[in-house]
């Protein structure tokens, strides 16, 4: 865990780097939107056919959350995940699939563990990490700001990305980033019909990393 968490600091420097230089950005300019769409297609593909792999083991529960989104994306749009995931988690309560009895009300407290740094950690681990967060997060994320319509400082946020891990790092934060499947959940027409009023789709979401992760 010590190689990993200085693995971790050297990727955050590595974003630091590209944010302050403004090189990502630089590139982000001359990619075409198509192409960083087909990369957010390419993560939510894993993503699906995952779901369909889990029906193999819960054939009646992927049918039925299934069902559940298609129904509640059609009446209520904007509450389609909930309702899937209310679902599920009914369903599974009835089925007797939920292990009460491993849940255990406390919170959680912060570990600072030491970094230490080894060639083998940086190369197997932080450089991929690096390559993964900028090409599958942060690229298809600001593909998605802005195809939403969004202007901002993508340097300047990339920079905050890469110093928020940087510290947070030696308690187990890793390539904090801008979340693709995030950005376009936040900034979809679900989260409000007036494009200046989404903001509170991405302020709650935080809250609730925030009171989960306590």
């Amino acid at each position: 865990m010590a190689e990993a968490v200085g693995a971790f600091m050297v990727c955050a420097l590595l974003i630091t780097v590209v944010g302050v230089t403004g090189w990502f950005e630089r590139v982000m300019n001359r990619i075409p939107t198509e192409i960083a769409a087909a990369l957010l297609a390419g993560v939510l593909a894993r993503f699906g056919m995952q779901a369909f792999a889990a029906a193999a083991l819960a054939l009646a529960l992927v049918l039925l959350m299934l069902g559940s989104y298609l129904l509640a994306r059609r009446l209520w749009p904007r509450y389609a995940v909930v309702v899937t995931l209310l679902v599920g988690v009914a369903y599974a309560a009835l089925s007797g699939q939920m292990a009460w009895s491993a849940v255990t009300l406390e919170l959680a407290v912060p570990q600072f563990t030491a970094p230490q740094w080894s060639w083998n950690a940086l190369v197997s681990l932080a450089l991929p990490l690096f390559v993964v967060t900028m090409a599958s997060q942060n690229l298809p994320g600001v593909a998605v700001i802005r195809a939403s319509g969004y202007t901002l400082p993508v340097s300047k946020i990339i920079t905050l990305t890469g110093v928020a891990t940087l510290l947070l790092a030696p308690f187990g934060a890793f390539a904090l980033n801008l979340s693709a499947i995030t950005a376009a959940l936040c900034m979809g027409p679900e989260a409000h019909q007036d494009r200046d009023k989404r903001y509170p789709a991405a302020a709650t979401c935080g809250a609730l990393y925030v009171v989960i992760g306590i």
